[in-house]
């Protein structure tokens, strides 16, 4: 492996490069033995290229680890600079004269890396307890000599066998501060606490599948039982999923056998693991790590987007994952374009997230790599949003034309999002031209050469893209089923989780200069978020809302007025209560809604699908758990599933072409005239009721009190058992689910039956 990143990898006798003295050498100096050449110069090459990523990880407290900022002290009068790059930061540092020296700064520990010597040369200085200093050290020391016991025993000492040795002797650097003991066993119990709070959530969540899960899955069970990619197993193909990678999963469980339901429960513990393993690998502060597990595994919120089956939650924290990798490096590379294009095929909006973040990054970094793989990513996509168009036969998906359905001209909508949206987001647009524009009349360059600032401004930058989706895509869309607000959650919840994600200091040190401008717009970016929430309905505010909003002001006058070191955490926190704590009565509903669901539609599916039934279509209202159990010919009358019912209407034509035989609408009783009549509902109602098609109507289930499921059975379906099979599911869901939601989870804590259905 690359010296790079050991401690101790060589200890040779140049200048640069300090005798043996019992101490452990830094990253810099292991370079000599793999680049041959003298670490400055080697360091020199990686500026001029633009490789922050391997200075950022040069530089680093410890292991896997950046700094907050990178500071250049010349020993003058006038004060440090601080830089939020390194390049910049080394660039300044060379120029500097004798014994200037080049820090990196962080949350409760700083390291000096190099300091100028006579003639240009660099020595760069050991990492033990004189360099890295801090509350953190013992715990930095610690980390240093873990990641080295982890290395091949060849890679420590291939150099010089006695390097082996001085890594043995490296002291284990018990924490000896006072408190030391009694902080950590705070902190452990912290972690039981938010351990406990996160597997009680989870059980209760567990349980939360929603309907329209299952139209995605249908694409997978109809790829593996009729070999064709469609909602229907015949008919001309129609794109109802907005998820492509959650469609392109559900053919696992269908190949295996298995119930797609319980696959993708499965999946969401593994997301939530990830999400851990990835926290813990970004070696964050100790109180900014709990606070990123916190924020998430302690929401009720996120857990009932976790275990929905929706594709919610994996969008989210893609999103954060790759504009935290912006954030923290500037550059993305492999990896970083990777997530890109997994943000791509998460959402059709996701393309305009991956191609903000992916622009962001190549005003900071411009080096051909980056180029390269933004090309690769793009037209990775490009390639992929044609395919799906050649084979789908339209531009968009169509729950896409569903939702955004309507007789107003796309600029009339525009319109009116303006008068909502331009109390946010106008001052934030007008406040960065008139900054850029002052700032480059003051020093005479562009904002846009300032790399450390366009990192630092990644936050805002991701929550003004999310707040224009949210006002430009959802507030105009006719949105079903949007519990939790889940829609702008999974655009609004990142920017909380981002600003987290580069290192802070939650305390403030006199010592350490402290980057401001990094704060600063933490706020800003949290503050247009909240805004953003406050603005999607005003005046019907929630205890989580309001709470929340208060939090985040506070926190954007202590860090702007007081300039709090922790503000913009507080302010994380603030956002994060907002969009994270829903209404009580409807998470209990939710925690009902499976078993209702089985009760109802699903059991009407089932009912179906043993029946011995001719050809012909049934046509539903809720095209997920129903026909994906009925596994017959359907026709979403709500239009995401049905290219036909878009407009909300169905012509007679269409429904004797398809030849359908049964009709399940909704109603607000069990008598057949209370039907529902909305969307492609009169249509069919219509039909239906028509005395020369024959059709007889009766209850098929109730889901809830005021929520039934009647149906209209044709001629030709009439002869067989479904209806004395339909007015079975009638019975049983009636003594099943005329009960409150309370009642009906408090009867089904341990049930999870539904899971191998």
């Amino acid at each position: 492996m690359s010296a790079l990143g050991n401690p101790v990898a060589s200890q040779t006798g140049d200048l640069e490069q300090p005798q043996p003295s019992g101490r452990a050498l830094s990253p810099a100096a292991a370079t000599v033995t793999t680049s041959g050449a003298a670490p400055a110069d080697v360091v020199d090459d990686w500026a001029k290229t633009g490789d922050s990523a391997r200075l950022t990880e040069l530089f680093a407290l410890t292991p896997g680890n950046p700094a907050t900022a990178y500071v250049v002290d010349d020993g003058g009068a006038d004060a440090p600079s601080v830089f939020g790059q390194p390049i910049p930061a080394w660039n300044a540092f060379r120029g500097g004269a004798p014994g200037t020296r080049l820090l990196a700064v962080g949350d409760r520990l700083n390291r000096e890396i190099a300091v100028a010597r006579p003639g240009g040369g660099v020595e760069f200085v050991p990492v033990d307890q004189e360099s890295v200093t801090g509350t953190a050290t013992p715990d930095a020391l610690r980390t240093w000599r873990k990641h080295l016991v982890s290395l091949p025993a060849s890679d420590a000492a291939e150099h010089d066998p006695a390097t082996a040795d001085d890594l043995e002797r490296m002291p284990e650097c018990s924490v000896d501060t006072p408190g030391g003991a009694q902080g950590r066993g705070l902190w452990g119990l912290g972690y039981v606490v938010l351990g406990l709070v996160a597997l009680a959530l989870g059980f209760l969540f567990f349980r939360v599948t929603m309907d329209d899960s299952f139209i995605t899955w249908r694409y997978g069970k109809n790829l593996v039982e009729h070999g064709v990619w469609n909602w229907n197993s015949d008919g001309p193909p129609v794109e109802g999923y907005t998820n492509p990678l959650y469609a392109v999963l559900s053919i696992i469980p269908a190949a295996l056998g298995i119930s797609a339901e319980l696959f993708f429960k499965i999946l969401a513990v593994g997301i939530a693991v990830g999400y851990v393993v990835v926290v813990r690998r970004a070696r964050l502060p100790r109180g900014q790590e709990f606070v990123l597990f916190a924020v998430t595994l302690a929401s009720p919120i996120f857990h009932l987007q976790l275990f929905m089956g929706l594709e919610t939650v994996s969008f989210a924290l893609l999103i954060a994952w790759l504009f935290a990798i912006v954030y923290r490096r500037g550059a993305l590379g492999r990896g970083g374009f990777v997530l890109a294009g997994a943000v791509a095929l998460s959402r059709p909006e996701g393309i305009v997230l991956a191609a903000v973040a992916i622009c962001w990054s190549l005003l900071i970094d411009r080096s051909t790599a980056n180029r390269r793989g933004a090309f690769v990513v793009l037209a990775g996509w490009a390639v992929y949003w044609g395919a799906r168009w050649w084979y789908f036969g339209s531009f968009f998906p169509n729950t896409f034309y569903k939702k955004t359905s309507g007789d107003e001209p796309l600029l009339i909508k525009i319109m009116y999002v303006l008068p909502v949206a331009g109390p946010i987001l106008l001052p934030v647009l007008i406040g960065l031209v008139l900054g850029f524009a002052l700032y480059r009349r003051v020093t005479g360059a562009s904002l846009w050469s300032r790399t450390e600032m366009l990192r630092d401004a990644v936050p805002v930058v991701l929550a003004v893209t999310s707040a224009v989706l949210v006002f430009g895509v959802y507030r105009q869309s006719e949105l079903v089923m949007d519990t939790g607000h889940r829609f702008y959650w999974q655009l609004l919840f990142p920017v909380a989780l981002l600003v987290l994600s580069r290192p802070m200091r939650l305390v403030s040190d006199p010592g350490t200069p402290e980057p401001g401008r990094q704060r600063g717009l933490a706020l800003v970016a949290l503050a247009v978020a909240t805004g953003t929430v406050l603005l999607w309905a005003p005046g019907q505010l929630s205890t989580g809302v309001a709470i929340g909003t208060g939090i985040v002001a506070i926190a954007v006058v202590a860090g702007s007025m007081r300039k709090i070191a922790g503000a913009a955490a507080l302010g994380a926190v603030g956002l994060s209560t907002v969009v994270g704590f829903g209404d009580a009565t409807e998470m209990t509903s939710m925690l009902a809604y499976r078993y209702r669901l089985a009760a109802a539609h699903q059991a009407v599916g089932q009912a179906i699908h043993q029946a011995q039934l001719p050809d012909g279509a049934l046509a539903v209202a809720d095209a997920g758990v129903l026909p994906y159990q009925a596994d017959r010919r359907a026709i979403d009358i709500g239009g995401l599933a049905t290219r036909e019912s878009v407009d909300g209407t169905l012509e007679s034509e269409f429904l004797d072409d398809q030849n359908l035989q049964l009709a399940i609408l909704l109603s607000s009783s069990d008598n057949a005239e209370s039907t529902w009549r909305t969307h492609a509902a009169q249509s069919v109602h219509s039909y239906v009721t028509e005395p020369s098609r024959d059709f007889w109507a009766a209850p098929a289930a109730e889901f809830a009190p005021n929520y039934y499921l009647n149906y209209w059975i044709g001629p030709e379906w009439r002869g067989g058992d479904l209806s004395q099979r339909l007015n079975e599911v009638f019975q049983h869901s009636w003594a099943q689910n005329e009960r409150s939601d309370t009642d009906i989870v408090m009867d089904n804590l341990w049930n999870f039956s539904f899971l191998g259905r």
